[in-house]
């Protein structure tokens, strides 16, 4: 079958042949993780899906209509603009959340598409406030105070005076009051009490102003804190993709994340010296060096060289030398020859090397793995169920 290319040419290869690197999106994994998450959650308690970021990388369109038809009604994002495309991906029915709040200017677009605006200084409430008065706007918003992170959200001198003031949330219609968990990745770490004492008795406050809001701590690895940090809204993000949320413990998400990148030459060293930029990484020989069609132009980072691996045919294969910008060296001189073939695929993301397996070698997080996968991978998606009953 003839395919069109962008130029409105023919081809009449494949582009899952023509790829440098072939990345599979399990869409049945991202629900079933939401589904775990769901079960570890508290009664009434609205498990929610945080899809920033193009679903952390993985597709926001595929991503939150396979959660919306299993059952997901609230969805968070960073950006209005990323806003306004779910909004059109998802249609009117489920709730959508802007974190970073609102930019001045942007209260109508707001309003128009019922987004709800986090609202995280005295600006964004002044702002929204002279909005909802002005033009006899009634909709739901999210208010966000700080509880120990020190980053969004009112302080607590500024949320008290708001608090005391008569006029400090005309025109609001809170959804809920929201903060952010700084360690909840540490589940023994005294901050994670800390916050939830702190938030516990803000919205007690917000509460004798609105008898009906909701509250909001739990991140991905707050649900898994338990059911006193969940409250009525949370807000898992990473542990849908099949990272774990949390630094110890046994890995509880599914996997979601396939990764293979095509081998385009296997080379015998017939000589002993070094491979790629700099010379970074010495070789004997005899060794058999494989090098892949993908770099840190795909997201697979650099600091990878000589410290991540692959593997092939269920060897382990160090990657050797630095990551260049298109291409990446690995050492299969342990693997036998009938599969070192080029045109063959290396498992850089599976089973057994996870997104977190990469990130340790990357030395940081999984977070970063996901997001920075680059846009000229062949993309498969895996498709989901139907909805539960």
């Amino acid at each position: 079958m003839l395919n069109r290319t962008a130029t409105g040419s023919r081809s009449v290869s494949r582009p899952e042949d023509r790829a440098g690197a072939i990345l599979t999106v399990d869409l049945a994994a991202v629900v079933e993780n939401w589904w775990i998450l769901k079960r570890r959650a508290r009664p009434g308690c609205d498990v929610g899906a945080v899809v920033k970021a193009d679903a952390y990388g993985l597709g926001l369109e595929q991503v939150a209509t396979a959660l919306k038809l299993a059952g997901c009604n609230t969805f968070y994002v960073a950006h209005l603009d990323g806003a306004i495309t779910l909004r059109q991906i998802l249609g009117p029915g489920p709730r959508i959340a802007c974190l970073n709040g609102p930019n001045k200017g942007t209260e109508r677009d707001h309003v128009a598409l019922r987004i709800m605006p986090v609202l995280s200084t005295p600006e964004h409430i002044k702002a929204w406030q002279t909005y909802a008065l002005k033009e006899d706007v009634l909709m739901e918003s999210i208010v966000q105070v700080d509880t120990g992170m020190n980053r969004l959200g009112l302080s607590e001198k500024e949320f008290n005076a708001l608090l005391t003031d008569p006029d400090g949330f005309l025109g609001l219609h809170p959804q809920m009051l929201m903060s952010h968990l700084a360690c909840a990745d540490d589940p023994q770490h005294p901050l994670n009490k800390t916050q939830l004492e702190r938030f516990r008795a803000m919205i007690g406050a917000f509460r004798t102003r609105f008898p009906d809001s909701k509250g909001s701590l739990a991140n991905s690895a707050g649900v898994l804190l338990g059911q006193d940090w969940q409250f009525e809204y949370a807000r898992p993000g990473v542990a849908l993709y099949g990272v774990n949320p949390t630094q110890s413990g046994a890995q509880t998400m599914l996997p979601v994340v396939n990764l293979k990148a095509r081998i385009i030459q296997v080379r015998p060293v017939d000589t002993p010296g070094h491979v790629g930029y700099g010379a970074a990484s010495s070789v004997r020989q005899g060794a058999k060096i494989a090098t892949v069609s993908m770099g840190y132009a795909d997201g697979y980072l650099r600091s990878l060289g000589s410290s991540g691996f692959g593997i092939l045919d269920g060897i382990k294969v160090p990657v050797l030398g630095r990551v260049s910008m298109d291409l990446t060296t690995f050492d299969v001189s342990n693997v036998p020859d009938s599969a070192t073939i080029p045109g063959g695929f290396i498992d850089i993301i599976s089973h057994a090397v996870t997104v977190d397996d990469v990130a340790r070698a990357a030395g940081t997080i999984g977070y970063e793995i996901l997001t920075a996968l680059g846009n000229r991978f062949h993309r498969r998606y895996l498709p989901a169920p139907v909805a539960r009953a």
